[in-house]
């Protein structure tokens, strides 16, 4: 499979972008939880690192006409520049939470194009019967990356610069561009004709692309999951708060690894259940993340609540491998870039909002208490496979049609 140029640049290119992200994005929240010592913006900077993903369904179909490849590439180009403005900022003496927020506002925005293209983009270089293997690779060795990553953080929390976070960042960001451009061979779909009657073809390709998301199995597998990521939200808001209260700027690190761990280890054993139906692993997996999630909440011992909850993460990484490859092999190629653009603004738009409320209700309810609401959003996925009969019945992933 690598041995295809285009295979290895994509899988490199995803690599290096992450391996700054990583670093950056557990830092910032940090680094904003030091500024302020306040729940709210914390959330407020998870919000707005979110927010522009409930967007995505509008880009899909624009996506779709456009050379994928010159998508990514221009992306993390342009992610590139603006991270250099925050080092700058603090440079010449203009350190702000605003900017901060300004900044991850416009990268957020712009990786709903880089991942989009990245999903629509496999099926043009990959075969069918290797995505799963694929899609099992990169998010291994993205959770490989994501581990090193937050190791040094969590090492080095006290005495890096978060200037230096931002500039390796933003190199990060050029390295990848330099890995997209060599991708070749996929071409837009466009033609110049089509070009020149782009707002009456775009609003029927959103169209056609809603139309599939609500009249297909995709809809219904993925409603759970709105809830579950109001959940979520709440819990990338607490986490600093959680760790501070729990063991300090150490734990938040240690805490953020311990998840890192348990994604990658689901990544990587994944391949062991895909031969199972689809509706008995979404039952079972995320029950048993809930279970290990609360657990992970009540020890009184910070090193058994950090073991329990990286075990959480373990089904969960094995979920989110479920989800993008039924995605890769069930959607219709054609479709594949607004049904997916569109699933990721329906799961993440509540995710802002949950942000938002776990930040404003912890002062009032307690951060202990706001963790194990945030938890029960696995429960609810459960739940939901057990009472919805199309849900629980779904077969094997090779198995799945779209159509009822």
């Amino acid at each position: 499979m690598f041995k295809s140029k285009n295979i290895r640049s994509l899988f490199v290119g995803r690599l290096i972008s992450t391996s700054g992200d990583s670093l950056y994005q557990v830092a910032v929240i940090w680094y904003v939880f030091e500024l302020t010592h306040d729940a709210f913006y914390t959330g407020l900077a998870t919000a707005t690192v979110m927010f522009p993903k409930s967007l995505n369904f509008l880009f899909g179909p624009l996506i779709e006409k456009l050379h994928k490849g010159r998508v990514l590439l221009y992306a993390q180009f342009l992610q590139f520049l603006l991270m250099l403005a925050i080092p700058l900022g603090i440079y010449f003496g203009y350190e702000s939470i605003y900017l901060i927020l300004f900044v991850m506002f416009l990268i957020s925005m712009l990786e709903n194009f880089q991942g989009t293209a990245e999903i629509a983009i496999v099926p043009k270089i990959i075969s069918k019967d290797k995505r799963g293997y694929f899609n099992s690779y990169i998010s291994s060795g993205q959770q490989m990356i994501d581990i090193m990553m937050k190791a040094v953080f969590a090492s080095s929390i006290l005495w890096i610069g978060i200037e230096t976070i931002y500039l390796f960042n933003a190199f990060t960001y050029l390295m990848a561009a330099v890995f997209f451009s060599s991708l070749q061979g996929i071409q837009a779909t466009a033609t110049r004709d089509e070009n020149s009657e782009r707002w009456p073809a775009y609003k029927e390709t959103l169209k056609e692309g809603l139309v599939y998301f609500f009249t297909t199995k995709v809809f219904i597998l993925c409603l759970p999951f709105l809830i579950a990521n109001f959940a979520f939200g709440m819990t990338e808001a607490l986490l600093p708060v959680y760790a501070n209260e729990r063991g300090g700027s150490g734990l938040y690190g240690v805490l953020i690894i311990a998840m890192t761990v348990g994604n990658l280890t689901g990544s990587l054993l994944v391949m062991k259940v895909m031969k199972y139906p689809l509706g008995m692993l979404m039952i079972i997996l995320p029950f048993l993340s809930f279970c290990f999630w609360v657990t992970s909440i009540a020890v009184p011992s910070n090193i058994f609540s950090t073991l329990f909850l990286s075990m959480a993460f373990i089904p969960f990484g094995m979920m989110s491998i479920l989800l993008i490859t039924f995605l890769q092999t069930a959607v219709d190629e054609n479709l594949l870039a607004r049904v997916s653009s569109i699933i990721d603004s329906v799961l993440v738009s509540a995710m802002p909002l949950g942000a938002i409320i776990g930040g404003t209700l912890t002062p009032v309810f307690g951060v202990k208490t706001m963790m194990f609401i945030s938890s029960s959003g696995l429960l609810i996925i459960a739940l939901y496979f057990i009472i919805n009969k199309k849900v629980r019945d779904l077969p094997e992933l090779k198995s799945i049609s779209m159509q009822e």
